[in-house]
């Protein structure tokens, strides 16, 4: 089976006479069809892309919740808890999972910032809140019924580059679901495929020292739940395939952070890019 774009529109128009639906929830269409997350995104560039193109309604963004919305739902689980508390305990307790905020703002410690302001700005009642936010950590000291929202300062100082000391090497930050920066090799590349492969349509059998790197099967089929066999090499670039002199007939995907090789003959998940997807 060849999951192409006319493949995804028929599912997409199937699955809508199905439910009886001229506009489908993404995850009502995942469910009920033969199609990934990852091929969607990989051939229309967005899941309301590809709704377009089947001639359904697209989902609107109003539906997604708003920053005033989240504002509203973070004060409403600070005042249950009595403090301004951590993403983890905010996810357990709100209707919104806890990446929500990171994702919106660009990290939780962000969010709490813009919070503050609102809070500031829209003169919402506060009372029952009993914590100093400080740059550094969150101190449980009642101070009556105001909450004192402290800003650290995050601006840098004007120097483009300090001089390393060889102290250990990070990624750009991605605050990616516990992930705090972007990978800069090949055991990042494991490690963040191993977060994601269900959401792409895969499942792990087996990580090996030995050519190809991964063992794992592919969901084909979702309605009869059909799975096929595919070797995965892992690589930071995709070309580092090609410097390691591997033969393509050994395997079926490479997985990359950053794809590279342009006549590359293997298909190729840049996990870079899904990310950038995931994230919408």
């Amino acid at each position: 089976m060849v999951i192409d774009r006319p493949y995804i529109i028929s599912e997409l128009k199937r699955v809508s006479e199905e439910l009886g639906k001229n506009s489908i929830p993404r995850r009502e269409f995942f469910l009920n069809s033969n199609v990934t997350e990852w091929h969607t995104l990989k051939l229309f560039g967005s899941y309301n892309e590809a709704i377009r193109a089947a001639g359904l309604k697209p989902i609107p963004k109003s539906t997604r919740p708003t920053q005033e919305d989240i504002f509203e739902e973070m004060l409403r689980v600070f005042k249950q808890v009595g403090r301004i508390c951590s993403a983890l305990e905010f996810g357990r307790k709100s209707k919104y999972s806890r990446d929500l905020p990171s994702r919106v703002f660009g990290s939780w410690e962000k969010a709490l910032l813009s919070f503050s302001d609102w809070v500031q700005s829209s003169g919402k009642n506060v009372e029952g809140l009993s914590v100093i936010l400080k740059p550094d950590k969150q101190l449980e000291e009642p101070i009556g019924k105001e909450v004192e929202l402290i800003k650290p300062d995050y601006s840098l100082p004007k120097i483009v580059a300090y001089e390393s000391t060889g102290g250990s090497r990070y990624g750009s930050f991605i605050n990616f679901r516990g992930l705090q920066h972007a990978p800069i090799n090949e055991q990042g590349v494991v490690f963040l495929f191993g977060m994601i492969c269900f959401e792409l349509g895969f499942v792990i059998e087996a990580i090996r020292s030995g050519y190809p790197d991964c063992e794992a099967k592919r969901r084909i089929d979702r309605r009869r739940d059909q799975w096929e066999r595919v070797r995965i090499e892992f690589e930071y670039h995709s070309s580092n395939f090609k410097e390691h002199c591997h033969d393509p007939k050994g395997c079926d995907v490479i997985v990359c952070w950053i794809h590279d090789w342009k006549e590359c003959p293997l298909e190729v998940v840049e996990l870079k890019s899904v990310l950038e997807k995931l994230s919408d």
